[in-house]
């Protein structure tokens, strides 16, 4: 009805009519044909989807059905199940960690081979070519085939890309560890292996008895297979298949990615149904509304293991798009409604005819009103229909007579009216003050032009303003207690400052009157007059700060000169000389507090006088010339030494300084005494001590000259060398020790340093000594006078004066030829016995690729192998061989005796090369080896043979400390310049009292025959040689750390920066 009421003309309202009687039918007809048609649509689609759906878990189930059969076909292989019982004796009788230890060694050794696509030597090839063989029947379905035992470990399998250990998948914990006896089909996941989706169908291998689970066959199908089932599915443009799992996951779509899916709770709950059906989905998951569906679940005949699929169902989903389902629904619609809008044409055009015959009298009538309404009162309507129109239209005439009457006699007295208005409003608006007008809320109802032009509003904007929205923050009350005031007395003044519309501040006088109601009371309105008195009240403050600054700059410039008269009198009287002021004519004006304290002279008695009365009458003429010349010519005299009398009539030696004072209507001259009494008594004391000084000097010489031939006997009869070297490196002295190397004292006073020393010792650590100015211990090679080279042990300190600058170097040379020759033996020795502990490992290990090369021979010999095959037996004796060869290469390296070089070396590299000799004694020993090595560690400068020999021989007295197992944690790192190697081990420990000697040659704690206890003695002599240290950490029962320290850079040691 509100429709029907708005405002459309009356002929539209009479069509609209005649069209709704008969399209009111029509629609009824339309909406009963589609809903009947839609839903016999709907049933046969359905059913179709069904059929459908359930093919397709048809075909889903049996590829992998024939799977499964595969996989437990294969499981009862004879030859398969005697490879997996043989691989499950291995881990008979042994613990859980030493099984891990098994499988860890084999696991490395499968990724140890030199390509990935082939099968290492070890596998058995006689089960892995049947597997491939069967492979080679089903690849189109299958990625490979896998037989695992039953510690998850890899038997055989039909390809070699693959892994060797599967303990922690979840298709080995549900069919072996779980000891399920049902085939497991996993979920399709993507293999990066193999760069493809596979689904996973693993069957049991059960023992003989079939009660226990010993191993498991897994097919590794192809999830193409799948696939091309999910896609055999497709139908028309739209329609296709897909598989779901129960959860609402989607597996397999042929035309969305699984991600592109929307999945509501609704469809989830609609696929949980256990039989095949069709539905209408709110949602089909690819994004269309209220779609017809078919689903179907996949059905195995086997049971499966529990956690299957995820421990979810696979389902079959049809869908199709909704356009392409309804499509013959909507071209019959299309054909009903071309009939519909044929009958709607002929109900227009009939309703068209009726209808102006009826509206064209009243359209008529409405366009008279129209123009009466507009003011054009002489208008008449003639309208002759015979009925209650044509009555209408003569009403309105006779109305509109009358207004034409009343509205010429109220415009005569409008005019007059302007014309008074116009000229009271010239006469305020004009006016030279502010005038306004409010009411009686206070708001502005009127401002004249003058107003405005001051607060820079136009008319409009300062209407309806208050007259407290111009006053700035701080006055409102004022203002409000105005207005309150003007409304209850009727006038009033106030002095005020409004803000104009730029913020700019404008102080007013307003005296304003009010209009009050006599009849009701209250105010009506009132009148304002605003004088702006911004100028006055400015000349009024300028000259209250004018008169205010006056005065504060006279205070200010009193107090100044008091306080610079008090200052100055003070520094007069206070300074540690006595002031005389003296004018150009000798007699005294003032004088200073200090002058009484150290003349005496009071100031009233001395003021007055005469200047020369205190001085002796030898100074008279010197001081009056001294005073004439200051008086005329120059500025000041320079000091001079005199005497002057003290009151008590005694002479004090003083300094005089005379100074002319310049700036006062009268000469002055200043003359200042500094009393220097102490200063001579001081230097007559000094020549007492001079002369006392020379004396002691002469005795003194004596003495030195004693010690001096004290010291170069023990100089001349020490066992070492013993020289100093000046700023050049040259000579300049030498003990007699030098003629163990053939030369003479006189060869060498005054020749070079560096001429001693074989070539590769030149000149590093000696300038390195005079740059930093501190003790340096380094070893060097000396060339003897017969050209024989030999090793020293050289400590240089810089020789400093008394101000500290170096004058040269002190040096002290120890031959140590001979004492490394023995250390060189004892290190050999310990080598050797490292070698001998070592032996058996060696010898294992080069025992297990000698038997493979063994084996090959024997199957070359014993028939003729094909080519393939016999390729496969060289290839694999020439991988052992050169197995043994690194072995005995590295064996050979450490044995051998090398002479010390130190070159830059990688710590970590050391560490690999010992861990490859020595690894082979972790495993029998039940020894797990953790290794922290930081990968950023600088070269450092080391001799790599001999630390290499101390870290085997720290490793292996690490494994002799864990006789019942342990770890063996080996880390290095680098920390401001030095290199750290931490050896530590869980072993018994060393006791607290046995700690602090461990490094003491021929000490051990070993058993007879288990060791000759120069091994750390070794290792702390070949640490020292390097600069470096070994500290040691160790507590009973819980082990010992040994830390190998050596400097990144050999240029300072640890010694050094210790010092």
């Amino acid at each position: 009805m509100n429709l029907w009421s708005q405002s459309h003309s009356l002929q539209q309202k009479i069509i609209a009519a005649i069209v709704m009687v008969g399209l009111l039918p029509l629609t009824l007809m339309l909406v009963l044909i589609y809903v009947e048609e839609r839903r016999a649509l709907q049933e046969s689609t359905g059913t179709n989807f069904k059929d459908v759906a359930v093919e397709a878990a048809r075909r889903i189930e049996m590829h992998v059905t024939r799977g499964m059969n595969e996989a437990q076909q294969l499981a009862t292989a004879p030859f398969l199940r005697t490879a997996v019982l043989e691989a499950n004796r291995t881990y008979e009788g042994k613990d859980a960690q030493s099984i891990s230890d098994i499988i860890k060694d084999w696991q490395q050794r499968w990724g140890q081979r030199d390509k990935r696509s082939e099968f290492p030597l070890f596998v058995n090839r006689i089960v892995t070519n049947y597997l491939i063989r069967w492979h080679e029947i089903r690849k189109s379905d299958y990625v490979g085939i896998l037989v695992t035992d039953g510690q998850g470990a890899l038997v055989v399998s039909s390809i070699p890309q693959v892994e060797y250990s599967y303990a922690k998948t979840a298709w080995w914990q549900a069919v072996v560890k779980g000891g399920s006896q049902h085939p497991y089909v996993g979920e399709i996941a993507f293999d990066p292996a193999f760069g493809t989706h596979v689904v996973i169908v693993a069957a049991p291998i059960l023992d003989d008895q079939h009660r226990g689970v010993v191993g498991a066959v897994t097919i590794l199908l192809r999830r193409d297979t799948l696939f091309q089932s999910i896609a055999e599915g497709s139908f028309d443009l739209t329609g296709h298949a897909m598989l779901f799992t129960s959860d609402g996951s989607v597996v397999i779509c042929p035309v969305l990615p699984p991600e592109a899916h929307s999945i509501d709770s609704e469809l989830v709950s609609t696929l949980g149904a256990p039989k095949p059906g069709w539905a209408v989905a709110a949602d089909d998951s690819h994004g269309n509304k209220r779609a017809l569906i078919g689903f179907a679940p996949v059905r195995f005949a086997d049971q499966l293991a529990t956690s299957s699929i995820g421990g979810k169902r696979w389902i079959t989903v049809v869908r199709q798009d909704p356009s392409e389902t309804f499509a013959p629904l909507g071209e019959l619609m299309v054909k009903v409604l071309l009939f519909g809008m044929m009958v709607l044409v002929v109900l227009s055009v009939t309703g068209v005819i009726v209808a102006r015959r009826i509206a064209r009298p009243i359209r008529m009538l409405h366009d008279g009103v129209q123009q009466i309404g507009s003011g054009r009162l002489e208008q008449r309507l003639e309208i002759t229909t015979g009925d209650e129109i044509e009555r209408l239209a003569q009403a309105f005439n006779q109305m509109a007579s009358n207004l034409q009457r009343s509205f010429g006699q109220i415009e005569q007295r409008m005019t007059e009216v302007r014309q008074l208005e116009e000229k009271y409003r010239d006469l305020i608006e004009h006016a030279p003050e502010m005038i306004c007008q409010f009411d009686r809320d206070g708001r502005l109802a009127h401002v004249n032009k003058t107003g405005l032009d001051k607060l820079g509003y136009t008319h409009d904007e300062v209407l309806g303003m208050k007259l407290l929205d111009l006053v700035p923050i701080g006055q409102e009350s004022q203002v409000s207690h105005f207005l309150e005031q003007l409304a209850c007395v009727g006038q009033g003044a106030i002095e005020t400052m409004l803000l104009a519309k730029d913020h700019r501040p404008i102080e007013v006088e307003i005296h304003a009157t009010a209009l009050l109601n006599q009849a009701r009371g209250g105010l009506v309105h009132s009148r304002a007059f605003v004088r702006d008195v911004t100028e006055r009240h400015r000349l009024e403050q300028e000259l209250q700060r004018y008169t205010v600054g006056l005065e504060q700059a006279v205070s200010e410039r009193t107090q100044q000169l008091t306080a610079s008269q008090a200052r100055y009198k003070s520094l007069f009287d206070f300074v540690a000389d006595s002031v005389f002021m003296v004018s150009a004519t000798g007699v005294v004006v003032a004088v200073n507090e200090r002058e009484q304290q150290v003349l005496g002279y009071a100031e009233s008695e001395i003021i007055g006088k005469h200047f020369l009365d205190i001085v002796p009458e030898l100074h008279h003429r010197a001081f009056t010339g001294w005073l004439c010349d200051v008086s005329t010519e120059q500025r000041q005299v320079a000091t001079q030494d005199m005497t002057v009398y003290h009151a008590d009539r005694h002479e004090v030696p003083v300094e005089m300084d005379l100074i002319r004072v310049g700036g006062t209507e009268q000469l002055l001259v200043m003359v200042q005494l500094r009393d220097i009494t102490d200063r001579k008594k001081l230097e007559h004391q000094l020549q007492s001590h001079r002369e006392d000084l020379e004396l002691n000097v002469r005795e003194r010489t004596r003495e030195i000259e004693e010690t001096k031939q004290y010291l170069e006997n023990l100089l001349e009869n020490a066992n070492d060398v013993i020289y100093t070297l000046d700023l050049d490196q040259q000579f300049t002295y030498v003990n007699s020790k030098v003629n163990a190397w053939g030369y003479r004292k006189d060869d060498l006073i005054g020749r070079p340093y560096l001429s001693l020393l074989s070539r590769r010792h030149r000149g590093r650590r000696l300038k390195s000594t005079l740059d930093i100015g501190a003790k340096q211990v380094y070893e060097v090679e000396v060339v003897t006078r017969l050209g024989e080279v030999r090793a020293v042990m050289v400590s240089v300190s810089p020789l400093q004066g008394a101000d500290g600058e170096v004058l040269g170097v002190l040096g002290i040379a120890r031959d140590m030829t001979e004492t490394k020759k023995l250390e060189r033996q004892i290190r050999n020795a310990e080598k050797l016995a490292s070698i001998g502990q070592l032996a058996a490992g060696v010898a294992h290990e080069i025992n297990n690729p000698l038997g493979g090369i063994l084996n090959c021979l024997y199957n070359l010999r014993k028939g003729t192998p094909s080519p393939a095959r016999q390729e496969e037996y060289w290839a694999s004796m020439e991988h052992g061989v050169r197995r043994v060869q690194k072995i005995v290469r590295q064996l050979l390296d450490f044995s051998q005796q090398h002479e010390p070089a130190f070159s830059p070396a990688d710590i970590n590299r050391i560490v690999d090369q010992v861990l490859g000799l020595t690894t082979h004694l972790f495993v029998p020993n039940q020894i797990r080896l953790e290794t922290f090595l930081t990968h950023d560690v600088p070269s450092v400068m080391v001799d790599r043979h001999m630390i290499e020999q101390v870290l085997m021989n720290l490793i292996l007295n690490a494994v002799q400390a864990m006789k019942n197992g342990g770890v063996l944690t080996i880390r290095t790192s680098v920390a401001e310049g030095i290199c750290r190697v931490e050896v530590n081990d869980t072993g018994s420990g060393i006791p607290a009292s046995v700690l602090p000697r461990v490094f003491d040659p021929f000490f051990t704690t070993k058993g007879e025959g288990e060791g000759t206890g120069l091994g750390l003695s070794v290792n702390l002599g070949i640490v020292e040689r390097h600069g470096g240290k070994i500290l040691v950490e160790s507590e009973v029962g819980k082990g010992t750390t040994f830390t190998l320290c050596l400097p990144v850079s050999r240029e300072r040691s640890f010694a050094e920066k210790e010092g």
